[in-house]
């Protein structure tokens, strides 16, 4: 296990600030079909049913350790982390409830995965194992999201998204996603740095995680009317095979995390985040006026 002063030499990118931003976008200016292809506005879609819950998930995983840190600069991280992942569950339900709500029924599915996963699953490999394992599937799920964002950041589909709002509430998840990347990881280095427990979280991730997606995706699918089953499949396979799609990212993001010496810093996305951030950040700024 290394010392927490051994991490914090470790870390490439210690000292650096994680902001803390409270968007207010009423995703108004969001179009109904046309704007995104039917996969991908699905797929993303299936992924936001699944973040404010999972969002709590990852609070409540890492501030069971919290008292367990002496660093002041990892603390300090922690409490940014919190923050960021309230924003996001309290953002992408307002846009889960407003914008995938009214188009259609989603809380059969909700409750199913709200139950199933935190009634049932995390309390029962709590107690029979250790809460090291929620930490575990948390900085792996950190990992994911971090490995998503850096290329949602210049994925020309994203770019091309009309609507402000919701091309913004990509580009501010995955800013902050890239932000906090290192803070579960290096919590569970510092509780607890065994190889087995790390890779374990991603392993129990790479099966639970496409599975409730891939649900949710059937789920809003079946809801659908007039489906174009060639134009579906054509888009599918199109992610599929792309480098910039979930299903690639996946992938680098699983066996990446193998690496004995891995840490979620080892990707440099400071410049690409600082970027794009100032344009969110106006964006930020104009839907609290």
């Amino acid at each position: 296990m290394f010392s927490e002063s051994q991490l914090a030499a470790a870390r490439p990118h210690a000292g650096k600030k994680l902001k803390v931003r409270a968007p207010k976008w009423n995703f108004e200016d969001v179009p109904g079909a046309g704007d995104t292809s039917l996969f991908d506005r699905t797929l993303f879609h299936a992924l936001s049913l699944v973040f404010p819950d999972g969002e709590r998930f990852f609070i409540r995983s890492v501030n069971a350790f919290k008292d367990r840190i002496t660093d002041p600069q990892l603390l300090a991280d922690i409490k940014a982390f919190i923050g960021q992942e309230v924003q996001h569950g309290r953002v992408h339900e307002f846009y889960n409830d407003t914008i995938i709500g009214g188009r259609a029924d989603i809380q059969m599915y909700l409750k199913f995965h709200r139950w199933l996963n935190y009634d049932v699953i995390e309390p029962f490999t709590n107690w029979l194992f250790s809460n090291k394992i929620s930490l575990s599937v948390t900085a792996a799920a950190e990992h994911y999201t971090a490995t998503w964002a850096h290329k949602a950041l210049t994925d020309p589909r994203v770019k091309n998204i009309r609507s402000e709002s919701l091309r913004n509430l990509i580009y501010w998840h995955a800013i902050e996603e890239i932000e906090h990347k290192h803070v579960a990881f290096d919590v569970l280095r510092a509780v607890d740095d065994n190889y087995l427990l790390r890779v374990g979280g991603i392993a129990f991730l790479a099966v639970m995680m496409p599975a409730w997606v891939g649900l949710g995706f059937i789920y809003l699918l079946a809801q659908e009317k007039d489906v174009d089953l060639v134009a579906l499949v054509r888009d599918a396979y199109a992610d599929v095979s792309s480098e910039n799609g979930l299903t690639r990212q996946f992938v680098k993001a699983f066996f990446s995390y193998f690496r004995p010496g891995f840490h979620p810093d080892d990707i440099d996305d400071e410049r690409l985040v600082t970027e794009i951030a100032a344009t969110v950040e106006q964006s930020i700024k104009a839907s609290a006026a």
